[in-house]
Order: C-alpha cells, then sequence, then structure tokens
C-alpha cells in the first residue's frame, strides 16, 4: 500500500493522523489473518474496520469491510449472524435500506440457538429502522415494538431504549409528536438504567421538543429543568443550547412576557458553541427566532438579515426547514394578535425560499404571497 493510500478526501483532511494510522494498522492485521486462514480474528478485525472507517466518513469503504466479513463466514460455513448484523447496520449508514432489511432477516435465519435471542433483537431494530426509511411505517412498529419487548426482556437496555427513539419517529411520521415524546421519556429512562447518561440526555431533550410539538407547552416547559441538567451533567453544551432554542420556542408560543429574555439566551448559548452542523442551524435558528421577539423595527431587521444570511449557509433541506418554521411563526404572532403580518419580513423570507429550488417550498411561498395580496 503506497503512501497516496493515505490521501484523504478534503472533507476527511481535518481527522488526526493518529486515526488513519489506526485504520492502517487493521488493514494490515485483517491481511495476515486472512492469510494464515484466521477466520475468527479476521471477521472480529473486519467488524472493528468497518466501526472505524464509517467514523472517519467512508461509508463506501465501510460497506465493503462488512460485506467481506459476511462473504468470509459464508465461505468458511462459520456462524454468519453477527456479520450479517454489522452488514445490515453498515448498508443503513450507507443509505441502502432495502439491502439492511433484507441482511437483518437473513441474519435471524443464520442464527444459532446460541445467539438467536439477542441476533432477533438487534436484527427487528435493524429491521424496523430500515422500514421506517421506506416509508412503510406499520412494518416497522411491529419490528421495534418486538425489538424492544425482547431487549427488556434480555436485560439490554441500551437496545430497549434505541427501539423506542425509532418507535418515537415512526410517531412522528405520522403526526403524533405526544406518543413520540412518551417514547423518549422512557428511552431516557432505559439508557440511564444502561449507565449511559448521554444518550438519555438526547433523548430527554428531544422530549421536550417533542411535547412543545404536539400542543403540551406546559408538560414541555416542566420537563425542561431536568433535560437542562442531565445534558450538563453529561458535558453537553450543544444539547443545553438545544434545549435553550426550545424553551425559547415555547416561550414565544405561550406569548409569555419572558420571551426576548429565553431567545436572548438561546442566541447566546447557541453562539458559543464550537463550529459544527449543530451549532450553524442552531445559530440560523437563534436570530431568526429573535426577530419575533423583538418589538424594535430596526432590531427585527438586522436579526432578519443576519438570520436568513445564517440559513442559507446550511444546507438547503434544513436552510428550508429553518426558513418555513421563522414564516410560519412570524404569520402565528401575526394571527393571536389579530393583526396583518408584517409584509416586509413575509416576503423576504418566502423569496428566500423560493431561491432554495424546492418546488414544494417554491409553492408553499407563493401560497403565502398570494394571501399577502
Amino acid at each position: 500500500m503506497g503512501p497516496d493510500a493515505f490521501d484523504a478526501p478534503p472533507k476527511l483532511r481535518a481527522i488526526s493522523g493518529k486515526a488513519w494510522v489506526r485504520l492502517a494498522q487493521l488493514r494490515g492485521r485483517i491481511a495476515t489473518l486472512a492469510r494464515g486462514g484466521e477466520l475468527d480474528g479476521t471477521t472480529s478485525l473486519l467488524a472493528e474496520l468497518t466501526r472505524a472507517d464509517l467514523v472517519l466518513g467512508l461509508p463506501a469503504d465501510a460497506l465493503l469491510r462488512a460485506r467481506q466479513a459476511a462473504e468470509l463466514a459464508e465461505q468458511y460455513s462459520a456462524p454468519a449472524a453477527k456479520p450479517l448484523i454489522v452488514l445490515s447496520a453498515t448498508l443503513l449508514s450507507a443509505g441502502e435500506p432495502r439491502a439492511a432489511l433484507e441482511a437483518s432477516a437473513l441474519a435471524i435465519e443464520r442464527a444459532d440457538a446460541t445467539e438467536r435471542a439477542r441476533v432477533e433483537v438487534l436484527a427487528r431494530l435493524l429491521g424496523g429502522t430500515a422500514q421506517r426509511r421506506l416509508g412503510r411505517l406499520e412494518e416497522a412498529r411491529l419490528l421495534l415494538g418486538a425489538a424492544r419487548g425482547g431487549a427488556a426482556r434480555l436485560g439490554e437496555g441500551m437496545l430497549a431504549g434505541l427501539a423506542l427513539v425509532e418507535t418515537a419517529w415512526v410517531d412522528h411520521a405520522e403526526g403524533r409528536p405526544a406518543a413520540a415524546a412518551t417514547c423518549l421519556q422512557f428511552a431516557a429512562e432505559f439508557f440511564r438504567r444502561a449507565n449511559n447518561p448521554g444518550s438519555a440526555a438526547e433523548a430527554q431533550a428531544l422530549a421536550v421538543t417533542s411535547w412543545a410539538a404536539a400542543g403540551d407547552l406546559d408538560g414541555a416547559s416542566a420537563l425542561a429543568p431536568r433535560a437542562v441538567d442531565d445534558a450538563r451533567a453529561s458535558g453537553r453544551p450543544e444539547l443545553i443550547a438545544f434545549l435553550d432554542g426550545a424553551l425559547a420556542d415555547v416561550a414565544l408560543a405561550k406569548r409569555s412576557e419572558a420571551a426576548a429574555q429565553a431567545c436572548a439566551l438561546a442566541a447566546e448559548t447557541a453562539h458559543a458553541l464550537p463550529d459544527s452542523p449543530l451549532a450553524r442551524e442552531l445559530r440560523a435558528s437563534a436570530r431568526l427566532r429573535q426577530v419575533r421577539a423583538s418589538d424594535d423595527a430596526l432590531d427585527r431587521e438586522r436579526h432578519l438579515e443576519a438570520g436568513i444570511d445564517l440559513a442559507l449557509g446550511l444546507p438547503p433541506a434544513r436552510a428550508g426547514v429553518r426558513l418555513v418554521v421563522a414564516m410560519v411563526g412570524l404569520l402565528d404572532d401575526a394571527a393571536a394578535q389579530d393583526a396583518a403580518p408584517n409584509r416586509t419580513e413575509v416576503v423576504a423570507l418566502a423569496t428566500v425560499l423560493k431561491r432554495l429550488g424546492d418546488s414544494e417550498l417554491t409553492a408553499m411561498a407563493d401560497s403565502v404571497l398570494a394571501e399577502l395580496g
């Protein structure tokens, strides 16, 4: 393997040299073990290399390794369930849910008696996730329910929690945010029992936003303090910023006198984060939210311009979400006050939405502009 093998694509060049060295070491050991016919060691290291490739943002390489492990097991008539589980998970990460579903079903078929119970839980969790991504929500719910029940019986708290999180996304897809919030709160409890406070904090934070999406603003407000405490205890400033934004949204929805203060705090914690995709989205949301929190026309104009600029720095799909949320918020504020919306602000947002090139967003913007007259 020549030195050019370690020439990373531009987006990966920020990864530490140690990570690339570790990758090279794994590849070398795999080649040695495979030549020596040590199947168990080879498949184990292939699984480790698969995980490393995914962490480094190399889904194609990860998929190749996972397939190699499954093929080795098949070739030598060795237990194939675990390599197939790894392959299914990797296919999901690579955006191939149909193939992931097939691999998960095959894993159950190939499982022996000693591993069957856990393999069935993992396969149903992966299969349910794949079905959800394919839009087959009823099938997804059945598989995820079986995974959660099996995981609970085995005492696998992490797997039960993950099944509940996936079920929450099914609930959201079906327009049932309150059911999603309940699933997420139970998931957080499973994660705590599994001694994974970071995952518990994430689930709790998502539960807050789900209660808010359900219109249960009091429920969101009641849960938020514990969610913030969990995020702080886990050393997760990005979750704290996410929750500050959620609480600001709740304050705006309640027409609270503390809304301006809540929005200012959300902007402060978002801008204090190190740069990341999430931080950029939180900053855009914070500035667009501050438009609604201010009564000063110049402040509103300044926040709107900055918020639009920040939103346009996001991937188009995420930019569309942020801009639509901002526009709907302005329309809701006007409706609550039985007043006409600020035409300049709404037109600015609708115009930018049309520039994103998405047909649904363009139709929505045109509809809003037509209503304004």
